[in-house]
C-alpha cells in the first residue's frame, strides 16, 4: 500500500471497539470462557502482524460498476484516478465469489463506517459467537484464534472513512507474509519514479480447485475509455491488444465515455 492511512481508519475503529466498547469486552469473555487467556492470544497475534499490516499488505482496488447508471464510467474515479490516456476496465465479478482456495488473495467490499458505526458492525459478530457457544465451545482454541485472526485482520484492511462512500470501493487483499503463494508473484517496477513491489495475479483458471472464470476473455466485460485528448488511438490500440489476447469480437468489448473533462 502507498498510503498508510488507508490502513489507519480501520486500524482505529478495531481498537476502539476491542478496548472502549462493551462488545469488546463481551468478545474476550467468550472466548475466555471457551479457555482462560484466549483472548490475550488473540491480541498478542494480532500485534504481531500490526508492522506487516502496514508494510506487507499488497491490494487491488476496484469501484462497483452499474450498468444502468454507470454507463460512462463514475466522474469522481476519472477527476480523482484517470491521467491523460485513462481507461477503465469492467470486470465480470465472478472470480470475486469464488469460494476456492487457489489463491490466497482475498476480495472484500469496503466497509465506509466511522468508530461508533464499525462497533455496531462487530457488535453483530459477537452476538453471533455468543448465540451459538456450542459451536464455539467445540472449536480447537487454536482454530478459533486463527479464524478470529483473520477476521479482525481483513476488517482493518476493508474499512474507510464514510467521506469516500460514493466509490462503492472492494478490494482484493493480498498478504504474502501471512499467506505466501509460488502462484502470486511480484516485480520490482517504477511507478511515479519508485521503485516498489508489485504482486500480479495471473489471469488464470484453476477449474480443479473451483477457481474460474478469471481468463482474460472470460473476466473482461469491457473497456471504457475515459476522458481523454486520444480516444481513438487508444481504441485502435486496445482492440488490436485485445484480439492479440484472443478476446472474440473486441471491438464490441471498448467503447468511449463522452464525459466532457479535460485534465
Amino acid at each position: 500500500m502507498n498510503d498508510f492511512s488507508e490502513i489507519a481508519h480501520g486500524q482505529n475503529c478495531l481498537v476502539h471497539a476491542w478496548k472502549n466498547t462493551s462488545f469488546g469486552q463481551r468478545l474476550q469473555a467468550v472466548m475466555n470462557r471457551r479457555q482462560n487467556g484466549l483472548s490475550k492470544q488473540l491480541e498478542a497475534t494480532f500485534n504481531k502482524y500490526l508492522t506487516d499490516r502496514h508494510t506487507d499488505t499488497y491490494l487491488m482496488s476496484i469501484s462497483e460498476h452499474h450498468p444502468d447508471d454507470d454507463r460512462l464510467g463514475k466522474l469522481s474515479m476519472w477527476r480523482a484516478y484517470g491521467g491523460h490516456t485513462n481507461v477503465a476496465f469492467v470486470f465480470n465479478t465472478s472470480p470475486l465469489f469464488s469460494e476456492s482456495a487457489a489463491l490466497p488473495a482475498f476480495s472484500s467490499p469496503v466497509l465506509y463506517a466511522t468508530v461508533a458505526e464499525f462497533a455496531d458492525h462487530f457488535s453483530q459478530v459477537v452476538t453471533g459467537l455468543e448465540d451459538n457457544f456450542a459451536v464455539v465451545q467445540n472449536t480447537d482454541p487454536n482454530q478459533l484464534v486463527s479464524e478470529l485472526f483473520f477476521a479482525l485482520h481483513m476488517a482493518v484492511l476493508s474499512t474507510k472513512h464514510p467521506g469516500f462512500a460514493e466509490e462503492k470501493e472492494w478490494r482484493i487483499l493480498h498478504s504474502p507474509s501471512l499467506w505466501p503463494s509460488e502462484r502470486i508473484k511480484f516485480d520490482v517496477v517504477s511507478i511515479s519514479g519508485v521503485p516498489q513491489k508489485v504482486y500480479k495475479i495471473s489471469l488464470e483458471n484453476f477449474p480443479n480447485e473451483g477457481f474460474t472464470g478469471a481468463s482474460l476473455p472470460e473476466v473482461l466485460e469491457e473497456i471504457i475509455i475515459g476522458p481523454t485528448q486520444f480516444p481513438y488511438p487508444i481504441y485502435d490500440a486496445l482492440v488490436h491488444e485485445l484480439t492479440e489476447a484472443g478476446v472474440a469480437n473486441a471491438p464490441s468489448k471498448v467503447r468511449v465515455s463522452d464525459i466532457p473533462l479535460r485534465k
